[in-house]
């Protein structure tokens, strides 16, 4: 499987939205993470607008941000002055030492299957904490599931679309990782809960995941006013954060 580097790149065109439409993650899970890491520098890989990286940076982390989208970057460093925010792919980066921790938000997936985990290993010192997470969202009225969903293949979205039964989980780490020597101590964990969109926030929501992002606005557009037609004035959702962890091998 190859990356697509321009669909990976296509939240930039979104920042704002982005920033104010995608959930954010548990503060549960911060903590866990970084109880799990050992002490010392820690390295986020996909930064993106800094969902995650503001609750790491508010733990006082000394923390190092690597964000393909320069668009997403600027908005990043304002955020989160304290971080060292690097402009470029993860596969292009080169540690000026080794991390504590390495973690991934949403955004593994769009590093290179390849060659990720040889990444992932350099990066690390030893004992050095792998940390991949990423959010699954579900409408919790099923009918309007339905309907969102019949929409969606109507206009062309058959793949990656939000409305599906069960959301895929956006990767596979841990199978990935169980048979791989350099890395042990694997755990899985997840974190739910329930919040209310509007109407505007959800289609704004709509409008920050790729596979609405890549239509044409000729396509793109009509899908939004119809999907704005069955919400209603808002919807329940649940949100699901998978948590994947992992150890470099001493």
């Amino acid at each position: 499987m190859t990356v697509d580097r321009e669909r990976s790149v296509v939240f930039g065109e979104a920042v704002d939205l982005y920033e104010s439409a995608r959930p954010g993650y548990p503060e549960q899970l911060i903590t866990e993470v970084l109880a799990y890491a050992p002490a010392g520098p820690v390295l986020e890989v996909g930064a993106g607008t800094g969902k995650a990286t503001a609750a790491f940076a508010a733990r006082g982390v000394d923390l190092t941000c690597v964000e393909p989208d320069a668009r997403m970057a600027a908005t990043l460093a304002a955020k989160c002055p304290r971080a060292r925010v690097e402009n470029g792919i993860f596969e292009d980066y080169t540690p000026d030492r080794q991390f504590a921790l390495l973690y991934s938000a949403q955004a593994w997936h769009w590093v290179d299957p390849e060659r990720r985990w040889d990444l992932a290993h350099a990066a690390l010192a030893s004992s050095g904490a792998l940390a991949l997470f990423w959010n699954r969202y579900l409408v919790n009225d099923p009918g309007l599931r339905a309907a969102l969903a019949e929409a969606d293949h109507r206009h062309g979205v058959t793949s990656s679309s939000l409305h599906q039964e069960e959301p895929d989980r956006a990767d596979e780490s841990q199978h990935l990782l169980a048979g791989d020597p350099r890395f042990t101590d694997l755990d899985e964990r997840s974190y739910s809960w329930t919040e209310r969109y509007t109407a505007d926030r959800y289609l704004d929501l709509v409008r920050t995941i790729s596979a609405y992002r890549i239509l044409a606005p000729a396509l793109r557009e009509p899908l939004l006013r119809e999907l704005a037609g069955l919400l209603g004035d808002g919807v329940e959702m649940t949100f699901v954060t998978d948590l994947s962890l992992a150890r470099r091998a001493a």
